[in-house]
């Protein structure tokens, strides 16, 4: 049995304390008694934290000899239960996670679920990812005892299966393999992508690219219609995203070297995609010079656009105009993708630059999104610009969608300019038409906003 991390151990149990702590459980009352969610009373005047460190150091002490079972065996779980000091108590929990075995497991489970209102849901989780490690099959039968809260169960149950499959990664697929509930399979699928991302990353891999096959095959052979087929193929899609998520950490944690040559070795397709996006947005971060290396080097390939559009968005934050130089670098394809958002905060800061090197651009899909979005950005302060900017577009369609935002941003700041612009826009009848009726619309709600009194109740009908 591979034991659980220390370091691991503690970090997991200062989490609980933080963000599910006991303190949180209990309200104290004015004579120093405090009563627990189930109404019994417990003195707390011992434990009011008026002390140094070394009284609590002394204290601890005292109470780690004092919580040993009778035969020396370890700390016991009424210890646990009934220390009030939250610091205390996460250490006694880790004692006795820490001296926990096969035989005593399932007699400790029964303790911290009959004291429920104490125990809380993160401390579970992380006994039953130890119980898992020690006996995976025995700790799963204890999940369904749990009750019939799906939420509750389903976390129950990746816990133990995760713990399961970091020591035996077999056995835990055997299980997954056995259960008829296929809602229950891909959840607990999740658990072994865990336990095994944490010790063996390549056989995470190659679990997930067989559960992507498998499941690939069983849609496509379903004879549900069309809807139901994407609403499975959407699930299908999260879950896989989730899974790869949790093996690219795993692998970031061996060095980017590491983590990029795993993402590159991956079959093309949409796990190859969500493993590219997930380094890429890491790698982004730490090293942004590198990582827009790596991801221009994959960039013609359709399984790179969503790391292209993670590498200009973290580009973008320190240096917009540096990212829309180096998505102008990149396959005309995934320029016109990513450019949105680099451009409009380029725009945003620096127009006349940003305009600059509209300019220079050769005419392109990537140019045509380009100035869309620097328009969209410049219609409120300039519309006069943004139109001009927005008729330059090459692409018919997305000329008329720019042309329309300009329009209705420039008739609500200045009425009368736009509709002297308007028969010169470039825009059709209709197009026109349809501004100006939904103009004259607003400013007619105006008019009768304005002749109501402040406190008369009534609200505009179209709201």
């Amino acid at each position: 049995m591979k034991p659980l991390s220390l370091h691991a151990l503690w970090l997991l149990i200062a989490a609980a304390a933080f963000l599910f702590g006991r303190s949180g459980v209990h309200s104290t009352s004015a004579d120093g008694e405090s009563r627990d969610q189930a109404g019994s009373v417990r003195n707390t005047s011992k434990s009011s934290g008026n002390y140094t460190a070394s009284n609590r150091a002394g204290r601890a002490n005292y109470r780690s000899s004092t919580a040993r079972s009778r035969d020396g065996s370890g700390v016991t779980v009424e210890a646990f239960l009934n220390e009030n000091d939250p610091l205390l108590a996460n250490k006694l929990f880790a004692d006795l996670i820490l001296g926990m075995d096969a035989s005593n497991a399932e007699r400790i489970f029964d303790s911290l679920r009959d004291g429920s209102t104490t125990t809380s849901g993160a401390q579970m989780a992380l006994f039953l990812r130890a119980w898992g490690q020690l006996d995976g099959a025995s700790a799963m039968e204890a999940v369904s005892e749990l009750g019939r809260d799906p939420r509750r169960r389903a976390e129950a149950g990746i816990a133990a299966i995760t713990g399961w499959a970091s020591t035996d990664p077999e056995g835990a697929k055997a299980h997954l393999d056995g259960l008829d509930n296929q809602l229950e399979r891909g959840v607990l699928a999740q658990g072994i992508v865990n336990g095994l991302a944490n010790t063996d990353p390549g056989a995470a891999t190659e679990f997930v690219l067989e559960l992507e096959k498998s499941q690939r095959e069983n849609i496509g052979s379903t004879d549900r219609a069309g809807g139901a087929r994407q609403w499975l193929e959407r699930g299908r899609a999260y879950a896989y995203d989730r899974q790869l998520d949790t093996i690219a950490n795993a692998q970031i944690e061996r060095g980017m070297n590491t983590a990029t040559n795993w993402a590159e070795g991956l079959p093309d397709g949409a796990i190859k995609a969500s493993a590219f996006d997930r380094v890429a947005e890491r790698y982004a971060k730490e090293n942004p010079t590198a990582a827009a290396e790596w991801v221009r080097s994959h960039a013609e390939h359709n399984y790179a656009e969503r790391a292209v559009r993670e590498v200009a968005e973290e580009l973008s934050r320190e240096n917009p105009e540096e990212a829309v130089r180096w998505l102008a670098d990149l396959p005309r394809e995934t320029q016109s993708r990513a450019i949105h958002q680099s451009m409009e905060r380029w725009a945003r800061e620096d127009p006349v630059a940003a305009g600059n090197f509209l300019r220079d651009m050769d005419p392109s899909d990537s140019r045509d999104a380009a100035v869309r979005s620097y328009a969209n950005e410049v219609d409120g302060t300039d519309p006069g610009m943004a139109a001009e900017w927005a008729g330059s577009i090459a692409n018919e369609e997305i000329r008329s969608q720019a042309l329309n935002g300009v329009a209705r941003s420039w008739i609500r700041k200045n009425p009368e300019e736009a509709r002297s612009w308007l028969p010169n826009s470039g825009l059709s009848a209709d197009q026109q038409e349809r501004v100006i009726r939904e103009a004259d619309r607003r400013e007619q709600f105006r008019e009768r906003f304005r002749g109501r009194s402040p406190g008369d109740g009534r609200s505009d009908p179209d709201r």
